[in-house]
């Protein structure tokens, strides 16, 4: 695919999640307004349901109080319209129509005061009182609302409203810590104050309902309510929907995010293995083109009868053979540690000194650097200290690192091999006066196919499985490798192998 649309692709995909997200992040801030609306809606239906409540007990109680039930009798049997017996009382004027009825006639007496009742010495059996006891009841409250106007707060307390209110709150579906207070407001201060509530937010509550309205003739108070914990509760209410709205788009991102990174991973690693091919092919071009013509010398008579000139191609062509065995060698051997983590590769280990492998792959490389102008130094290489290791591929390893420091120079390679010990390790480190390393760039030199972009794939000959290479045999004998670089001032490679013996 190619690398717009590879891009367009990635755009649209991004597009289409953030709108997504956005979406979801959207309705979830309406339901949370709207989850707060029921919640205003509740919770003042609730104050209004209990400030009414409170009002209607108050007069319930206030009636109740005039009467004392020891003066109260049953109305006897014979009371066709009677209401109410009163046994003891204030004297009444009334209009009373009284019937008596016999076999010749009937007999209608007018009185307009009764003070007693012989028939019935105990008790005043009077018809229709209902309707005057009423009238006198009301005016006996009327009474008292105008004498008693500014004893609200002294009737109210606190256990009575906090019960109205949590009984209404509980019916409204409210469940949650609230505060109240009275506010009084012909003088605009507040009592009755529930323990531990912020005067403050009290006073800015938007929670109110006015206290005894029907009582006109007293001071004016509202009951006001406010919910420290309400943007907590109102949160709660919807955490369910909210988790799962989160986890759904964190999913959603994750897998993006993986889907891209494996896309743009694979596109990397099909270039890789591009540039891999190019410069494989490169590698066998050159010794390939270095065999033929030598073969074609060797194949010409006149100089096959020169004995030197034999010797020197035969050893061209040797030599050019040895670099083609040693890159297909490479090839197979990263192959083998790429599949299974390494366990293909079958390693010969057996106790090595570690000098002898040191110098034997520095002979080789000083025979070339007459030749090639560079110069390899060795630095205190104590003898006697043993690995057990592979001596084939150790010398593969160094000998890499030998061979990067001559190639990634831009001055007359300069190479100082060090050994030291350090604990229970064996410390190599080979050094180098070459362009160094991009900071960058250094925790990626050890993967496979990787080679640092210098602008043209072919201008330092090499394949990316150099350094990959040399880590995976370093960790195969339970060491370390690592670098130290700055950019034109050359590198460091350390390689910890355990001593034999003291670590395996």
């Amino acid at each position: 695919m190619k690398e717009k649309k590879v891009k367009i692709l990635i755009a649209v995909m991004t597009a289409s999640l953030i709108g997504v997200a956005f979406v979801q992040f959207y309705l979830i801030g309406k339901s949370l307004k709207i989850e707060e609306e029921k919640f205003d809606r509740n919770a003042s239906y609730a104050l209004m349901r209990a400030t009414d409540k409170l009002e209607k007990r108050h007069a319930a109680e206030a009636v109740i109080k005039k009467f004392d039930d020891d003066h109260f009798i049953p109305p006897p049997d014979f009371g066709r319209d009677t209401a109410f017996v009163f046994e003891h009382g204030d004297d009444f004027d009334f209009d009373i129509n009284v019937i008596v009825k016999d076999d010749s006639n009937r007999i209608k007496i007018n009185a307009r005061n009764i003070r007693k009742l012989p028939a019935h010495p105990t008790a005043l059996w009077i018809q229709k009182v209902d309707t005057i006891i009423q009238k006198k009841l009301v005016a006996n409250v009327l009474k008292d609302l105008l004498a008693d106007r500014d004893s609200i707060e002294n009737k109210l307390n606190k256990d009575e409203i906090e019960k109205s209110l949590k009984e209404e709150l509980s019916d409204g579906s409210i469940e949650t810590d609230f505060y109240f207070g009275v506010h009084k407001l012909n003088e605009d201060r507040l009592i009755l104050v529930k323990e531990g509530a912020d005067t403050t937010e009290l006073i800015k509550s938007k929670y109110r309902a006015p206290l005894f309205p029907r009582r006109i003739f007293a001071s004016p108070y509202e009951l006001i309510v406010y919910f420290p914990d309400k943007d907590y509760y109102i949160f709660k209410s919807l955490a369910l929907m909210l988790a799962m709205s989160f986890v759904f788009i964190a999913v959603i991102a994750y897998a993006f995010y993986l889907t891209v990174r494996m896309f743009i991973r694979q596109k990397k690693l099909t270039e890789v293995k591009n540039d891999l091919i190019n410069n494989i092919t490169h590698e066998f071009k050159t010794p390939i083109s270095t065999i033929s013509i030598a073969c074609e010398a060797l194949g010409d008579p006149e100089l096959a009868v020169n004995e030197k000139i034999v010797i020197r191609y035969s050893g061209i062509v040797r030599e050019e053979n040895e670099r083609l065995k040693r890159l297909v060698e490479s090839l197979l051997t990263t192959a083998a540690l790429e599949k299974n983590g390494g366990s293909s590769l079958n390693l010969v280990k057996k106790e090595v000194s570690i000098d002898d492998v040191v110098n034997e792959c520095v002979k080789s490389f000083r025979e070339r650097g007459r030749a090639d102008n560079f110069s390899i130094e060795t630095i205190g290489i104590p003898s006697g200290i043993t690995i057990n290791g592979d001596k084939y591929h150790l010398i593969n390893v160094i000998g890499n690192l030998i061979d990067n420091a001559i190639k990634y120079n831009l001055r007359a390679p300069d190479i100082k091999i060090s050994v030291s010990t350090n604990d229970d390790y064996c410390k190599v480190e080979v050094k180098d006066n070459g362009i160094g390393i991009p900071r960058n760039e250094i925790d990626k030199i050890f993967e496979t196919f990787y080679r640092i972009p210098t602008g043209n794939i072919h201008n330092v000959r090499g394949n990316g499985l150099g350094l990959s290479y040399c880590k995976n045999i370093v960790e195969l004998h339970g060491g370390k490798i690592k670098v130290e670089s700055k950019p034109n001032e050359g590198s460091a490679f350390i390689i910890l192998l355990p001593i034999a013996g003291k670590k395996s």
